[in-house]
């Protein structure tokens, strides 16, 4: 059981600002400090928050440190995971109040936000497939699997008004009703699973969810 979880984004963004190093640098000081066995370094998906990266934060304290720099860590981890001190001057600015420190989910950037397929990216190790089990993956599979027929979940996604995402937003329950009415011995799948526009990937943290 750890103390405290350091998650360290691991999107395109905080990538390309240094978060891979940063994780090595935060490892070793971690190793340094004997804490290894108290505080899991956990690499995430996309925060979101790009223009801040790179971005750590540090629970069950919630404290959000941007823009992080190697030079930043030996502090950061005597300080903060050691002596229970966080560095306010590293952490984001607007989470710094005269009353404490604000939970990022009331920052401006993240309240008004409601994520869906997205709302574990930046939560939890998208490697790790415990993790995402842990919370509540494939549990609508487990459903599907064991209590629902067929028509139920046609008629789930009808009901839903679940559209595709391209240009057509042809409804996704009408296409699993016309795909099941087919009396044929084989059927195929067509899985479009490349978003291939120029500078564009946008598809690439669904599966970090």
């Amino acid at each position: 059981m750890f103390r405290s979880h350091v998650l360290v984004c691991g999107g395109t963004g905080c990538t390309s600002s240094g978060s891979v190093r940063i994780i090595e640098t935060l490892q070793s000081e971690i190793e340094k400090n004997g804490l290894e066995k108290e505080v899991s370094v956990v690499q995430t998906g996309c925060h979101g928050l790009c223009a801040l990266g790179p971005i750590m934060i540090i629970y069950p304290d919630a404290c959000f440190y941007s823009m992080v720099k190697e030079e930043d860590i030996s502090e950061i981890v005597t300080e903060h995971l050691l002596k229970g001190r966080p560095v306010t001057r590293l952490l984001y600015t607007e989470t710094v109040t005269d009353n404490g420190i604000k939970s990022l989910n009331e920052t401006d950037f993240y309240k008004k936000q409601h994520r869906i397929a997205l709302r574990n990216c930046g939560v939890i190790n998208p490697e790790n497939i415990e993790e995402y089990i842990g919370n509540g993956g494939y549990s609508a599979l487990g459903k599907v699997l064991t209590e629902n027929t067929p028509d139920d979940v046609i008629q789930t996604l009808l009901d839903s008004g679940l559209r595709g995402r391209g240009g057509g937003g042809f409804p996704t329950g009408l296409k699993w009703k016309l795909a099941k009415g087919n009396d044929a011995d084989q059927k195929y799948v067509c899985c479009n699973a490349d978003e291939g526009d120029p500078g564009a990937f946008m598809d690439r943290s669904v599966p970090l969810r």
